[in-house]
């Protein structure tokens, strides 16, 4: 199988993690609960027997390493999706939206599991044309592993339009 290829720019960003992280502590049945509550979610995965059973919504699969907003030293972490900003600075392309997203689900996250997390670029379009102006297509892969085992939760995978901005062909 051939390796796709990358642009110049990016091409070092192919093929690796990046940004990897780790949460900060361990699933809490709490987070897991006030979650189920906000949407009415009463599926007793998330609210019987004993709390080391419970398992977390598939929604909250990229929940335990979002970025906090703040830091009281006043250090900023890198964005929450740290290699698109990356591969847009390194293309030029200041401006993008998503075109498509996909969340693949391996095995429940439990309340006791330390969450990992890694991007990966998985591909880069060629330049392309389209109604907001000249840009590329790019993909990045999200992968939530257990820290302990390194077993695969899940990922999440987003497609998006990188572009300059001006004035559309």
């Amino acid at each position: 199988m051939a390796m796709a290829q990358f642009p110049a720019e990016v091409a070092d960003l192919a093929g690796k993690a990046h940004f990897a992280q780790v949460s900060d502590g361990p699933v809490e049945a709490g987070a897991i609960r006030f979650f189920a509550a906000a949407v009415e979610d009463g599926c007793s995965d998330y609210w019987t027997g004993q709390t080391a059973g419970l398992i977390a919504p598939p929604a909250l699969l990229s929940a335990w390493n979002r970025p906090l907003m703040w830091q009281p030293d006043g250090s900023e972490e890198a964005p929450g999706l740290a290699l698109h900003f990356l591969v847009k600075q390194r293309l030029g392309l200041p401006l993008a939206v998503v075109t498509r997203t996909e969340t693949e689900l391996a095995r429940p996250v439990r309340v006791g599991d330390r969450v990992r997390c890694e991007q990966w670029l998985v591909d880069v379009s060629e330049a392309k044309n389209n109604r907001l102006g000249d840009g590329r297509y790019w993909t990045i892969r999200v992968e939530y592993r257990c820290a302990a085992s390194n077993a695969l939760f899940g990922a999440e995978v987003m497609g998006f339009f990188g572009y300059a901005g001006g004035e559309p062909a």
